[in-house]
């Protein structure tokens, strides 16, 4: 069988980058949840090179042919050669989708996935165009943390986080949508879970992969502006806020935060706006207990300043029986939140369009 070996970079034809990634990099680095790569394949097999600089943690891949899981496998230290597709009827043509499951790890930078290059028994075939951009910023619910898990399961590692799923994958793939996903566990608009400002999902949304910092990430990019002229979004949802309220440590320290959060929130909803002037903001409210109110005011008070296509929507609640793991939802729930996130999508879509946005 005949095998030709094509280099994975930001200029090759046939193959679509998911995600915020450095496109100059001569091996693209898989980073954010979601990030990866797609391309329509005619011909029997495919395999990718990847590379893992570090040893740990371990970041999970997985493998799609028209939006169904073929395989997910561990990306092994070092260089090596991993099957998407074996044995397969040659005249077909598919769409495949190789994407990183695991979230950026803030704590080890180094630890990343590389794009090398794709072994093909057969060709690549013109990628249709998709619908919609989809920006998702969050914290471990974007990040599909636990959703893989048996239901109770207190693990924090990475086999249990998943990009495929996950809430805002359900949802691109019934609005037929590219998807971008910047997400952190215990990330928040103004801090993270434990109260510390220096891990918000705000001051550096502009750059390519801002939760990452050190050498290594600079290195591929991590730290250069995002080109969102090249890549703009049509609609930006926000998930964010559960962080910040478990972070403020009980309702009796909820007034004095209370204006940092809700000025948190206008800040990071303008940050977004600034460099998204055509998208639709839809704020996913958080859960009852994180006051979700907040993200409301927050919405009403800059439609009251003049600014337009504000929007939020709030998910049904999840509980104990909906578990995966450490208290997050699972796959199936986030199948039924994915889907009405899409239907409410749509809706917005098909009401305000052509420059007809409130």
């Amino acid at each position: 069988m005949d095998y030709k070996n094509l280099k994975i970079t930001a200029a090759t034809s046939g193959i679509r980058l998911i995600g915020r990634m450095d496109p100059e990099q001569d091996s693209p680095a898989l980073d954010w949840t979601g990030s990866g790569i797609e391309f329509r394949f005619r011909g029997s097999d495919v395999w990718a090179e990847l590379e893992a600089p570090a040893r740990s943690p371990i970041m999970w891949m997985i493998a799609l042919a028209d939006g169904r899981p073929i395989t997910r496998f561990p990306v092994e230290p070092g260089i090596r050669f991993y099957p998407l597709l074996l044995g397969m009827e040659t005249d077909k043509v598919r769409t495949v989708t190789l994407m990183k499951e695991t979230q950026c790890m803030s704590d080890n930078p180094e630890a990343t996935v590389l794009l090398r290059s794709l072994r093909m028994a057969g060709k690549l075939e013109e990628l249709p165009v998709r619908d919609l951009r989809i920006e998702f910023i969050g914290d471990s619910l974007t990040s599909g943390e636990g959703a893989l898990a048996a239901r109770n399961n207190e693990e924090w590692v990475t086999p249990w986080f998943t990009a495929r799923g996950n809430y805002s994958w359900y949802a691109c793939e019934a609005l037929n949508a590219e998807r971008s996903i910047l997400s952190q566990s215990g990330g928040g608009v103004c801090w993270d879970w434990q109260h510390d400002p220096k891990n918000n999902m705000t001051d550096t949304y502009e750059s390519t992969v801002g939760v990452l910092h050190g050498p290594e990430a600079e290195a591929r990019g991590c730290t250069k502006p995002w080109d969102f002229a090249s890549h703009p979004a049509d609609i930006v949802c926000i998930r964010l806020l559960t962080n910040d309220i478990a972070g403020i440590g009980g309702e009796e320290n909820l007034e004095r935060d209370r204006e940092k959060v809700l000025q948190g929130c206008m800040k990071l909803i303008r940050k977004v706006r600034k460099f998204n002037p055509g998208a639709k903001i839809v704020w996913i409210r958080p859960g009852r207990e994180f006051h979700p109110e907040l993200a409301s005011e927050a919405i009403s008070l800059l439609t009251a300043e003049g600014m337009r296509s504000l929007f939020t929507y709030t998910l049904p609640e999840y509980e104990e029986k909906d578990y995966g793991a450490r208290a997050h939802p699972s796959a199936e729930w986030n199948r039924m939140a994915g889907e009405l996130l899409a239907e409410f999508l749509k809706r917005l879509q098909e009401t305000y369009c052509c420059g007809k946005m409130s």
